[in-house]
């Protein structure tokens, strides 16, 4: 044994024992310590945990209400822009149905029976006009002069204005 050892185990009290008592004196001490300690500690854990409890429940009193209100700002402003938002989105990125081709022929074919139909009435109206006598009656009891209507359709200027005689 070299004299720095001698020493240290002349000094702890454990000069002649072996290493197993020096380990069992020593578990003995720590255990020793360790009781120590908790008989002091155990009232300091108490206080903590009491202390960590109220803490907890006062963080919590005053947490409640400011998450309530935040829910209800969330759900009153935030929710309705981005439910707004989420769905223009959707409709711009939805695929557009594929239209059917248009047929213009439908059309096409009521228009020219429109045109028919007016152009055919346009001749029967021009026909009864053309076919009505030339001859003017008038009041009855008198004659009419066919001498003066050639007069009066000479009279008559293009216009449809008779000229002054």
């Amino acid at each position: 044994m070299s004299l720095i050892t001698k020493q240290a185990s002349q000094a702890n009290g454990t000069s002649g024992l072996s290493t197993q008592e020096r380990a069992r004196q020593v578990a003995e001490y720590l255990r020793a310590r360790q009781l120590a300690a908790q008989t002091q500690l155990a009232p300091l854990a108490a206080n903590a945990q009491v202390a960590a409890r109220q803490g907890v429940y006062g963080a919590r009193v005053w947490t409640a209400p400011r998450l309530d209100l935040a829910a209800q700002a969330l759900q009153e402003q935030w929710a309705p822009r981005i439910a707004a938002a989420l769905s223009a989105y959707a409709r711009r990125i939805e695929p557009v149905p594929a239209k059917p081709p248009r047929r213009r022929w439908p059309a096409v074919v009521g228009g020219v029976v429109l045109i028919a139909g007016g152009a055919t009435a346009a001749v029967i109206i021009m026909n009864r006009r053309n076919s009505a006598p030339a001859t003017e009656t008038g009041e009855p009891g008198e004659a009419a002069d066919s001498a003066d209507t050639p007069r009066e359709m000479a009279a008559a200027d293009v216009n449809g204005q008779g000229q002054a005689t």
